[in-house]
This record gives structure tokens, sequence and C-alpha cells, in this order.
């Protein structure tokens, strides 16, 4: 039997609207048309007409779960035109809220996935951990979801050493819960069987592809921008880096639970040898004339802005985020499947066309 199932552009698994139609012979996927572009608000497009305030506003709401990656791109792309450098305080302060986002975004995708597996009491253990984090995230940023705490030459809010204390002992927390989680989770036979060889992106397609973070790491591509082009604080913490081979669900599971628990590892670290001084930044009326380019490790890959200035204005931003599905990489990961696998192969790619479409 044939048939067509169309799916989107909005679904309850899916964190941004895109529509696939896959096409069914008997059981398995035999093809698959996607199409996105929901969410094109041409942003790159108006920075060139706000102020420098403005476009600090507008670039930390492209993507909620991203928020401070692109915060800090675009800010590292100003301060390279300045000629400034964060405080090594603020630039540590930035590292913490960027690996707390990481980790949020991490652990909300292993729980869609597990909720999709029906391991309800697994995927009620990272939830806990996930509200865990918001918490931390509050005292750190004076709420949950802070718009552009990140601004060029540091950040807008501080940490007093009781708040510092504090969230050491939740950060203590929630690495011995993700410990235990972690252990418990890798050899889960449940996980196991329905998620190893299945939505398998080989090493040789996500390079053909240019798929970037953990969809790639997956995949054996170890490329990690906070390593290999060490940017802020991250040349004085490096993380550790993950990479698995098979580039199936299991591989895609196992990255994003081993990389939120050394996110939550590095915070530890960070928060203990905190630096003091100055940490305040602000945002300029405007910038010197050039043309610059910085990159970050976003939760979702390598995120890349490019920028220029006449002196007076930004005249050209480009923003080359990183892209976890599209035509091709649907077609690779799900043609051939069980159908019944598509939900839980979709929603481990942790797909996001906020930030790609922007």
């Amino acid at each position: 039997m044939s048939y067509v199932l169309p799916l989107g552009p909005f679904h309850p698994d899916w964190q941004t609207p895109m529509r696939m139609v896959l096409r069914v012979e008997g059981e398995q996927i035999a093809d698959v048309e996607f199409r996105d572009g929901y969410t094109n608000r041409g942003i790159s497009e108006r920075l060139t007409r706000t102020t420098i305030p403005q476009g600090l506003h507008l670039v930390s709401h492209i993507c909620a779960a991203d928020s401070h990656a692109h915060s800090l791109g675009f800010c590292l792309a100003l301060e390279q035109l300045l000629n400034i450098n964060a405080s090594e305080r603020a630039a540590a302060l930035r590292l913490l809220a960027c690996e707390v986002e990481r980790a949020t975004v991490h652990l909300s995708t292993m729980k869609d996935v597990l909720t999709i597996l029906g391991l309800q009491r697994d995927a009620e253990h990272v939830q806990k951990l996930h509200h865990g984090l918001f918490e931390v995230m509050q005292h750190l940023c004076g709420s949950s979801s802070p718009p552009n705490y990140i601004v060029p030459g540091g950040v807008r809010q501080d940490l007093s050493s009781t708040e510092q204390e504090s969230m050491a002992l939740q950060f203590r927390r929630l690495e011995r819960l993700m410990y235990r989680f972690v252990d418990r989770f890798i050899d889960h036979r449940g996980v196991l069987r329905r998620c190893v060889g299945i939505g398998v992106l080989s090493r040789e397609a996500a390079e053909q592809f240019g798929v970037r973070g953990p969809m790639a790491r997956a995949a054996g591509i170890g490329f990690d921008a906070r390593i290999d082009r060490a940017y802020g604080a991250y040349a004085q913490f490096p993380p550790s880096r993950v990479t698995q081979e098979r580039g199936d669900v299991y591989a895609r599971l196992v990255i994003f639970a081993l990389e939120a628990f050394e996110s939550l590892k590095l915070a530890i670290r960070v928060l203990a040898n905190l630096p003091s001084g100055d940490w305040a930044g602000n945002a300029p009326d405007s910038v010197p004339q050039g043309s610059v380019t910085a990159n970050v490790e976003s939760a979702r890959g390598t995120l890349r802005y490019s920028i220029q200035s006449n002196g007076v204005k930004l005249t050209s931003v480009k923003i080359d985020a990183p892209r976890q599905f599209d035509r091709l990489i649907a077609r690779t990961i799900l043609a051939g499947m069980n159908i019944d696998d598509a939900p839980l192969i979709i929603a481990s790619a942790s797909a996001c066309t906020a930030c790609s479409e922007e």
C-alpha cells in the first residue's frame, strides 16, 4: 500500500515550523519532500536600518533557545570593530550563560525524544534538570529568558558573592543528577533497541552537506569552535570534546547527554575560579569603519556573524547559522526508515529553523 503523509508546518514535537511530505511504500518511507521558510523575518537586512542598541535587542530575539549565542556572536564582531575586549570576569560570565543555554537546549531535545520513546520516567527526570537550569539562568541574568544580557565589552548584570555560592550549590546538585541519568541512559536497553542504526547520517554525508554541531559530532566530525577556534573565556576554560561515530539517533542522544554533562562540569570549574574585576559593558551608538567576522559555538553548531560598517552605521550583516534539517538531510536520514520511526528521527535532529532563516 502506498500513501502520502503530510506533516507540519506546525507540529507539537517540532520547535519551529517546517513542512514535510512523506511518501510511504508499505511501512517504509520511500521519499521526503521538505519545505521551510516559515520564520524568515529578514533580520540581517533590518540590522542595517537600526541603531546598535536596537540591533542588540533584535539579535537576542532571533531564536529563544540560542539567544545568548546570537548575542555573543554579534558582540564579538562589534568588539573587533571597536578594538576592545571584554574583561576576564565578563568573559567568564558570558561563558556561564552560554553553557547553561547549551545544556538547556540539549536536555529539551532529550526530553522530547524520551517522550516519543514512551520512557516517561526518564523524560520527567530530564525535565527536572531542565527546570533546574532555568533557575540557574535566573540567578545569573535576572530572568530565565533574558533579552540581550551580553553587550559589547561585558554583560548587563554581575553576580554577588551570595549568588555565586548559591549557583555553585545548584550546579553541583544538577551535576550529580545528570551523572546518575547519563550512567543509566547510556546502556538503557529500550533506548538501544529503538535508536541504534536508525536515522543514520554518515560522516561523508555530513561533510558533503556542511552539517555542524552535535549532528556532525555524532557522525565523527569533531570540530567545536570553543576548542578549535577558542574565543572569550574558552581559551582559559576549554571544554572536553565529545564525539561519536555511528551518526544514528543513539549517537546524537549520547552527544546531547554528554555535552550537557560537560557544560555543567565546565560551569562548576568557571564559578570556582571566577575572576574579579570589571564586568559592565554598554551599547555604542556607532562603530568604526571596517569589516569583521566572529564565530561562536551555539547549542546547534558554529554560528558566524560577518558585519561591515561605514563608520556611522552597519552597512552589511550576514548571519551564517547551522542547519540541522533541509531537503537533502531529511531524505538521507528518513528514506528507507520505518514510518513509525519518523517522529523519533526528526526529534533527534534538534532542528530549529529560526536561526537558519533569521
